[in-house]
């Protein structure tokens, strides 16, 4: 798998193919929605940076020749994009280590500062209530 960071501090996730190309999941500029494409890494990439970030030392991954089989299997597979459920690196991963392994650290990060926040905001507004109600 490879990471592309992209504006706003999130990385675009891929999984390396052959001849220097890509497949991940991206819009569909041709319908609504997102679609599993195999393009050159400079284009998805665009100048920028690009690092191997294979996600999870836990897990296994398929063996290559059925990782690069079944991922290009998939190209031009329609993908239900969901940024926290099912985004570029749920799909990557789940390329990398078998169909149902897949997930996003990043959407996790993302759920976990939110939630942290959330809970502080709560607080907060719970202090500043009682504040005015004389608890």
């Amino acid at each position: 798998m490879g990471a592309i960071p992209r504006q706003g501090g999130y990385d675009h996730f891929v999984l390396v193919a052959d001849e220097g190309k890509v497949i991940h999941a991206t819009s569909d500029t041709t319908a609504s929605g997102s679609v599993i494409k195999k393009e050159p890494l400079e284009k998805v990439a665009a100048g920028g940076n690009f690092k191997v970030k294979n996600q999870d030392d836990k897990k296994i991954p398929l063996p290559v020749d059925t990782i690069l089989s079944q991922a290009n299997a998939r190209v031009g597979e329609k993908v239900d994009y969901r940024p926290l459920n099912y985004n570029c690196e749920t799909v990557a991963s789940e390329m990398r280590y078998g169909k149902g392994q897949g997930h996003s650290e990043q959407a996790e990060k993302f759920k976990q500062s939110a939630a942290e926040k959330g809970e502080s905001f709560l607080s907060h507004a719970k202090d500043t209530h009682n504040h005015f109600e004389g608890n």
